[in-house]
């Protein structure tokens, strides 16, 4: 990303959030926000022929393309939803391939602690946290969530891509530092 404009960062920074949150509460991939991103990162294309990290075409599309053939066979098997394909596919047209596979690492890290989380609050060693987690989940903002969520359930991958791909972009800008 630029160093000497804080912009595209903070924009890609506002992205991830959107992801995050939208998938943590609702289980989805808003539509408009990918387009949004996507043609974002396009129309910088057009206008000054590189993306808004400063990456060039052929490294935005072809991490597009990786992101989406990477992912495509897992929404085919039922093993990945729909909006966690065009997410990964979106942020590697953000950041292009070599920023994949730590993002990929990185959620799928991530995800595994969660079902660990859930399998322990589900057993009898979590008695403590499923007493917390009912407190919870009797509260009316709480229901309004799961009212609007529907019968969508399952691990909120795509939050947990957007917090590492927000991780990796910033430290592509250097604005953190770590996996040197």
């Amino acid at each position: 990303m630029l160093d000497t404009n804080p912009f595209p960062s903070i924009l890609f920074l506002v992205f991830c959030s959107a992801i995050f949150l939208y998938d943590c509460m609702f289980r989805r991939v808003p539509n408009s926000i990918l387009l949004i991103a996507a043609a974002s990162q396009l129309t910088c294309f057009l206008l000054f022929g590189k993306g808004l990290n400063e990456i060039g075409c052929l490294s935005a599309f072809s991490g597009f393309a990786i992101g989406l053939a990477f992912f495509l066979p897992l929404y085919a098997l039922r093993a990945m939803a729909a909006g966690d394909v065009k997410f990964f596919a979106v942020l590697g047209l953000l950041l292009g391939p070599g920023m994949l596979l730590p993002v990929f690492l990185i959620a799928s890290l991530i995800a595994v602690v969660h079902v660990i989380l859930l399998y322990v609050s589900r057993s009898g060693i979590g008695a403590r946290l499923q007493l917390a987690m009912m407190w919870v989940m009797h509260r009316p903002m709480y229901q309004r969530m799961l009212e609007k969520r529907g019968n969508r359930v399952g691990i909120p991958y795509a939050a947990y891509m957007a917090l590492a791909g927000a991780w990796m972009g910033m430290h592509s800008a250097g604005v953190v530092s770590g996996f040197n």
